[in-house]
């Protein structure tokens, strides 16, 4: 360890001080203490890296002075190893109740003391530097956040003005120049789709989204969304349909983010689905809670990313030829929106192949 490491005997024997700084003072920097207030002190205006607290001291007893510093310290580890006569079972409970980190009996061995020493010393600088990593993590999280926002800000209008001029441009084209621009509106529209999901992912992640909740069924939803993607749908050849059952049972719901969670999950089951197949939407309904499940014909999910498919960013390859496309922020927000209403997101292999995407929400809002 480097000379620069600080430790803190507390003892109110100088016998004992004199020989804790024989020992450690040619390889670390040794403060001394003879009572728990002047240790009590020494923290609050050093950065320790490691106390020595003997069980006995004149003004509280070695437990509470470990409590009390442990409680002070607040966040880090600050090791605290107790230096005691009592072997018995019941005073090292009491100490490490106390947050004591380890012990050593009294009369130490010098070479134990060096170990030990050593050890927690390297166990703290670990920890330090693991926290310095983290709070690294936060701020390139927070950059990436800030970020988001000003894509966000940035591109929502510029797509508004390409959607406006796309449709303008639309209305007198015909042949070729007329499908060309259709493929055009449809790749516009999922862009903005995605920038939308980040404003939405963002609001929710942050606790900034109120949902705007009303009465409203789940069958409309499914509807709503359908009615998005049927155009998609055709031009890929698929079809979409509805089987519902007990679906027109009311909730108080936000209806506009649970259709862009039904919508996502549709456009999932598209880019994925067998050509000229059906994606099918089931919506029921039950006494305490109501599903919406859209299942697909594509090649399905594996047993070993069931787990991850609704994590941010995921994507999965499914093999050379069917490679996992997407941002994976659609699955995602479909989870967010989803818990947000006290529901469950979940996905399940769908008899004789395919994948069949779930989410369940309690009638009675949570």
């Amino acid at each position: 360890m480097s000379g620069e490491s600080r430790v803190l005997v507390v003892d109110d024997e100088p016998v004992n001080l004199a020989l804790v700084r024989a020992v450690l003072g040619g390889e670390h920097v040794v403060f001394e203490a003879q009572d728990a207030a002047t240790a009590l002190a020494i923290l609050a205006r050093e950065d320790i890296d490691l106390v020595l607290l003997d069980v006995r001291l004149p003004d509280m007893d070695g437990f509470a002075a470990c409590r009390e510093i442990k409680q002070r310290h607040g966040e880090g580890f600050l090791p605290v190893l107790l230096l005691t006569a009592l072997a018995d079972q019941e005073s090292r409970n009491a100490g490490l109740e106390a947050g004591a980190d380890d012990f050593l009996s009294k009369p130490f061995d010098r070479k134990e003391l060096v170990l030990r020493t050593r050890v927690f010393l390297r166990l703290r600088a670990q920890d330090e530097h693991i926290r310095k990593q983290l709070d690294e993590m936060r701020r390139l999280d927070q950059l990436k956040d800030d970020l988001t926002s000003l894509l966000i800000h940035d591109m929502r209008n510029p797509l508004a003005g390409i959607d406006g001029m796309l449709w303008v441009l639309r209305q007198d084209a015909t042949g070729d120049t007329a499908e060309a621009l259709d493929d055009a509106a449809l790749a516009s529209r999922h862009l903005r789709d995605a920038v939308e999901d980040l404003l939405k992912i963002r609001l929710i992640e942050q606790g900034e989204m109120r949902l705007a909740r009303a009465p409203v069924t789940l069958r409309q939803i499914a509807q709503e969304a359908v009615a998005t993607l049927d155009g998609e749908a055709q031009a890929r050849g698929l079809a979409i349909e509805i089987e519902c059952d007990r679906g027109d049972q009311l909730i108080t719901a936000d209806a506009a983010l649970l259709r862009r969670a039904v919508e996502n999950l549709i456009a999932n089951a598209l880019r994925y689905t067998r050509p000229r197949s059906t994606v099918t939407l089931w919506v029921q309904g039950a006494d305490n809670a109501v599903e919406i499940a859209v299942a697909d014909r594509g090649p399905g999910v594996p047993d070993a990313y069931k787990g991850e498919v609704f994590s941010k960013y995921r994507t999965m390859d499914q093999g050379a030829a069917r490679q996992r496309r997407g941002s994976g922020l659609g699955l995602y927000l479909v989870k967010l929106a989803t818990e947000a209403h006290g529901g469950v997101a979940s996905v399940e292999d769908r008899d004789a192949g395919g994948a069949v995407f779930r989410i369940r929400l309690p009638r009675v809002a949570s």
